[in-house]
């Protein structure tokens, strides 16, 4: 009987060893290789109401940023981004392929950033320059009118005072006739001085050198430079804006209306306008000189431009505002 005890004792504590040992190695492999988590449909989690925020509930705020998103293809990016936070389930950490297309976005949306702000600052650095060359014009203009109106007051009327001497009756009437020779000639040079000063009022005209011509690409002329407009931005220009009318044309269509109904660019006579487009595009040619007027209208000018292509970083903003919004809701 002994020997059965021992030997049943010895039976049962091999079995617990072998279950303590199964045990132990099946912790040890859960831990090494865990088991895939369940994939819960969107249908399935809806109803279980622990849908997680996704970005297939994103939406852009209004259709212009839908447009640039469109123009420099944020819009792929942030639909992929959108398919693997919808198939992710609310427990699971995000993934590494998640953090690698929301690095990507950011990537995307900072050298978006980037082409617009070079388009800006070679736009600045134009307007900068030919502003430079207008105040040295109008320095230059503003003190030969002066000279002139000067000496045409001194013409008119201190001659007018020694004319006025010599018409007293005691005098000879050979003074007289003298007083109102020098009467006829100060009137004519006081005449002439004023039509010399009125016709200074224009200004003397400049060769533009080492500028660069950042019209050029817009109105069919020879980019010179740096002048550059990165694909997505011409683009942008180029399109008709979204939800607004088609008929009105496109960004620089409507610039152009702007610009011919201000005189700027002529769009009824085509000579005009080609003497126009080659004074707006001007960089560093020996044949044109550019008058006041003509830097002025292309200051101006370039200011539209900037400020329609500025609209491109508002849009931008609104992409990353909105998408940023949603990162803190999913938080």
């Amino acid at each position: 009987m002994c020997h059965k005890h021992v030997a049943t004792a010895v039976y049962e504590a091999g079995v617990m060893a072998a279950i303590s040992i199964f045990w132990t190695a099946t912790v040890i492999a859960q831990s090494i290789h865990p088991p895939a988590p369940a994939i819960v449909p969107p249908a399935a989690a809806a109803e279980a109401g622990s849908e997680p925020h996704t970005l297939s509930a994103f939406a852009l705020p209004n259709s212009d940023a839908d447009e640039t998103a469109h123009i420099f293809g944020l819009d792929s990016k942030l639909q992929r981004l959108s398919t693997l936070q919808s198939e992710r389930p609310s427990d699971v950490p995000t993934t590494l392929e998640e953090l690698s297309a929301r690095q990507e976005l950011l990537e995307s949306v900072q050298a978006s950033f980037l082409d617009v702000d070079s388009v800006l600052a070679e736009l600045a650095n134009e307007q900068s320059d030919l502003s430079s060359i207008r105040a040295a014009l109008q320095n230059r203009r503003d003190k030969t009118v002066n000279r002139l109106t000067t000496a045409a007051l001194l013409t008119g009327s201190g001659l007018s005072a020694g004319v006025s001497a010599t018409q007293f009756s005691g005098l000879g009437s050979t003074t007289q006739d003298v007083g109102d020779a020098i009467g006829i000639g100060s009137g004519a040079a006081s005449t002439i001085l004023s039509i010399l000063a009125a016709r200074a009022q224009k200004g003397p005209s400049v060769r533009v050198e080492e500028t660069p011509n950042m019209l050029a690409p817009l109105l069919g002329g020879v980019p010179v430079g740096n002048t550059h407009y990165p694909p997505e931005v011409l683009q942008y220009l180029q399109s008709p804006p979204m939800g607004k009318d088609p008929s009105r044309g496109t960004r620089l269509e409507q610039l152009m209306a702007e610009w011919d109904k201000a005189g700027r660019l002529s769009a009824a006579d085509p000579a005009t306008r080609r003497r126009q487009i080659a004074a707006l595009t001007a960089s560093d040619d020996p044949a044109i000189k550019l008058t006041i007027d003509q830097l002025t209208d292309r200051i101006a000018m370039l200011g539209d431009v900037r400020g329609r292509v500025s609209l491109m970083k508002r849009d931008l903003a609104n992409i990353m505002r909105s998408y940023s919004a949603l990162e803190r809701e999913q938080k």
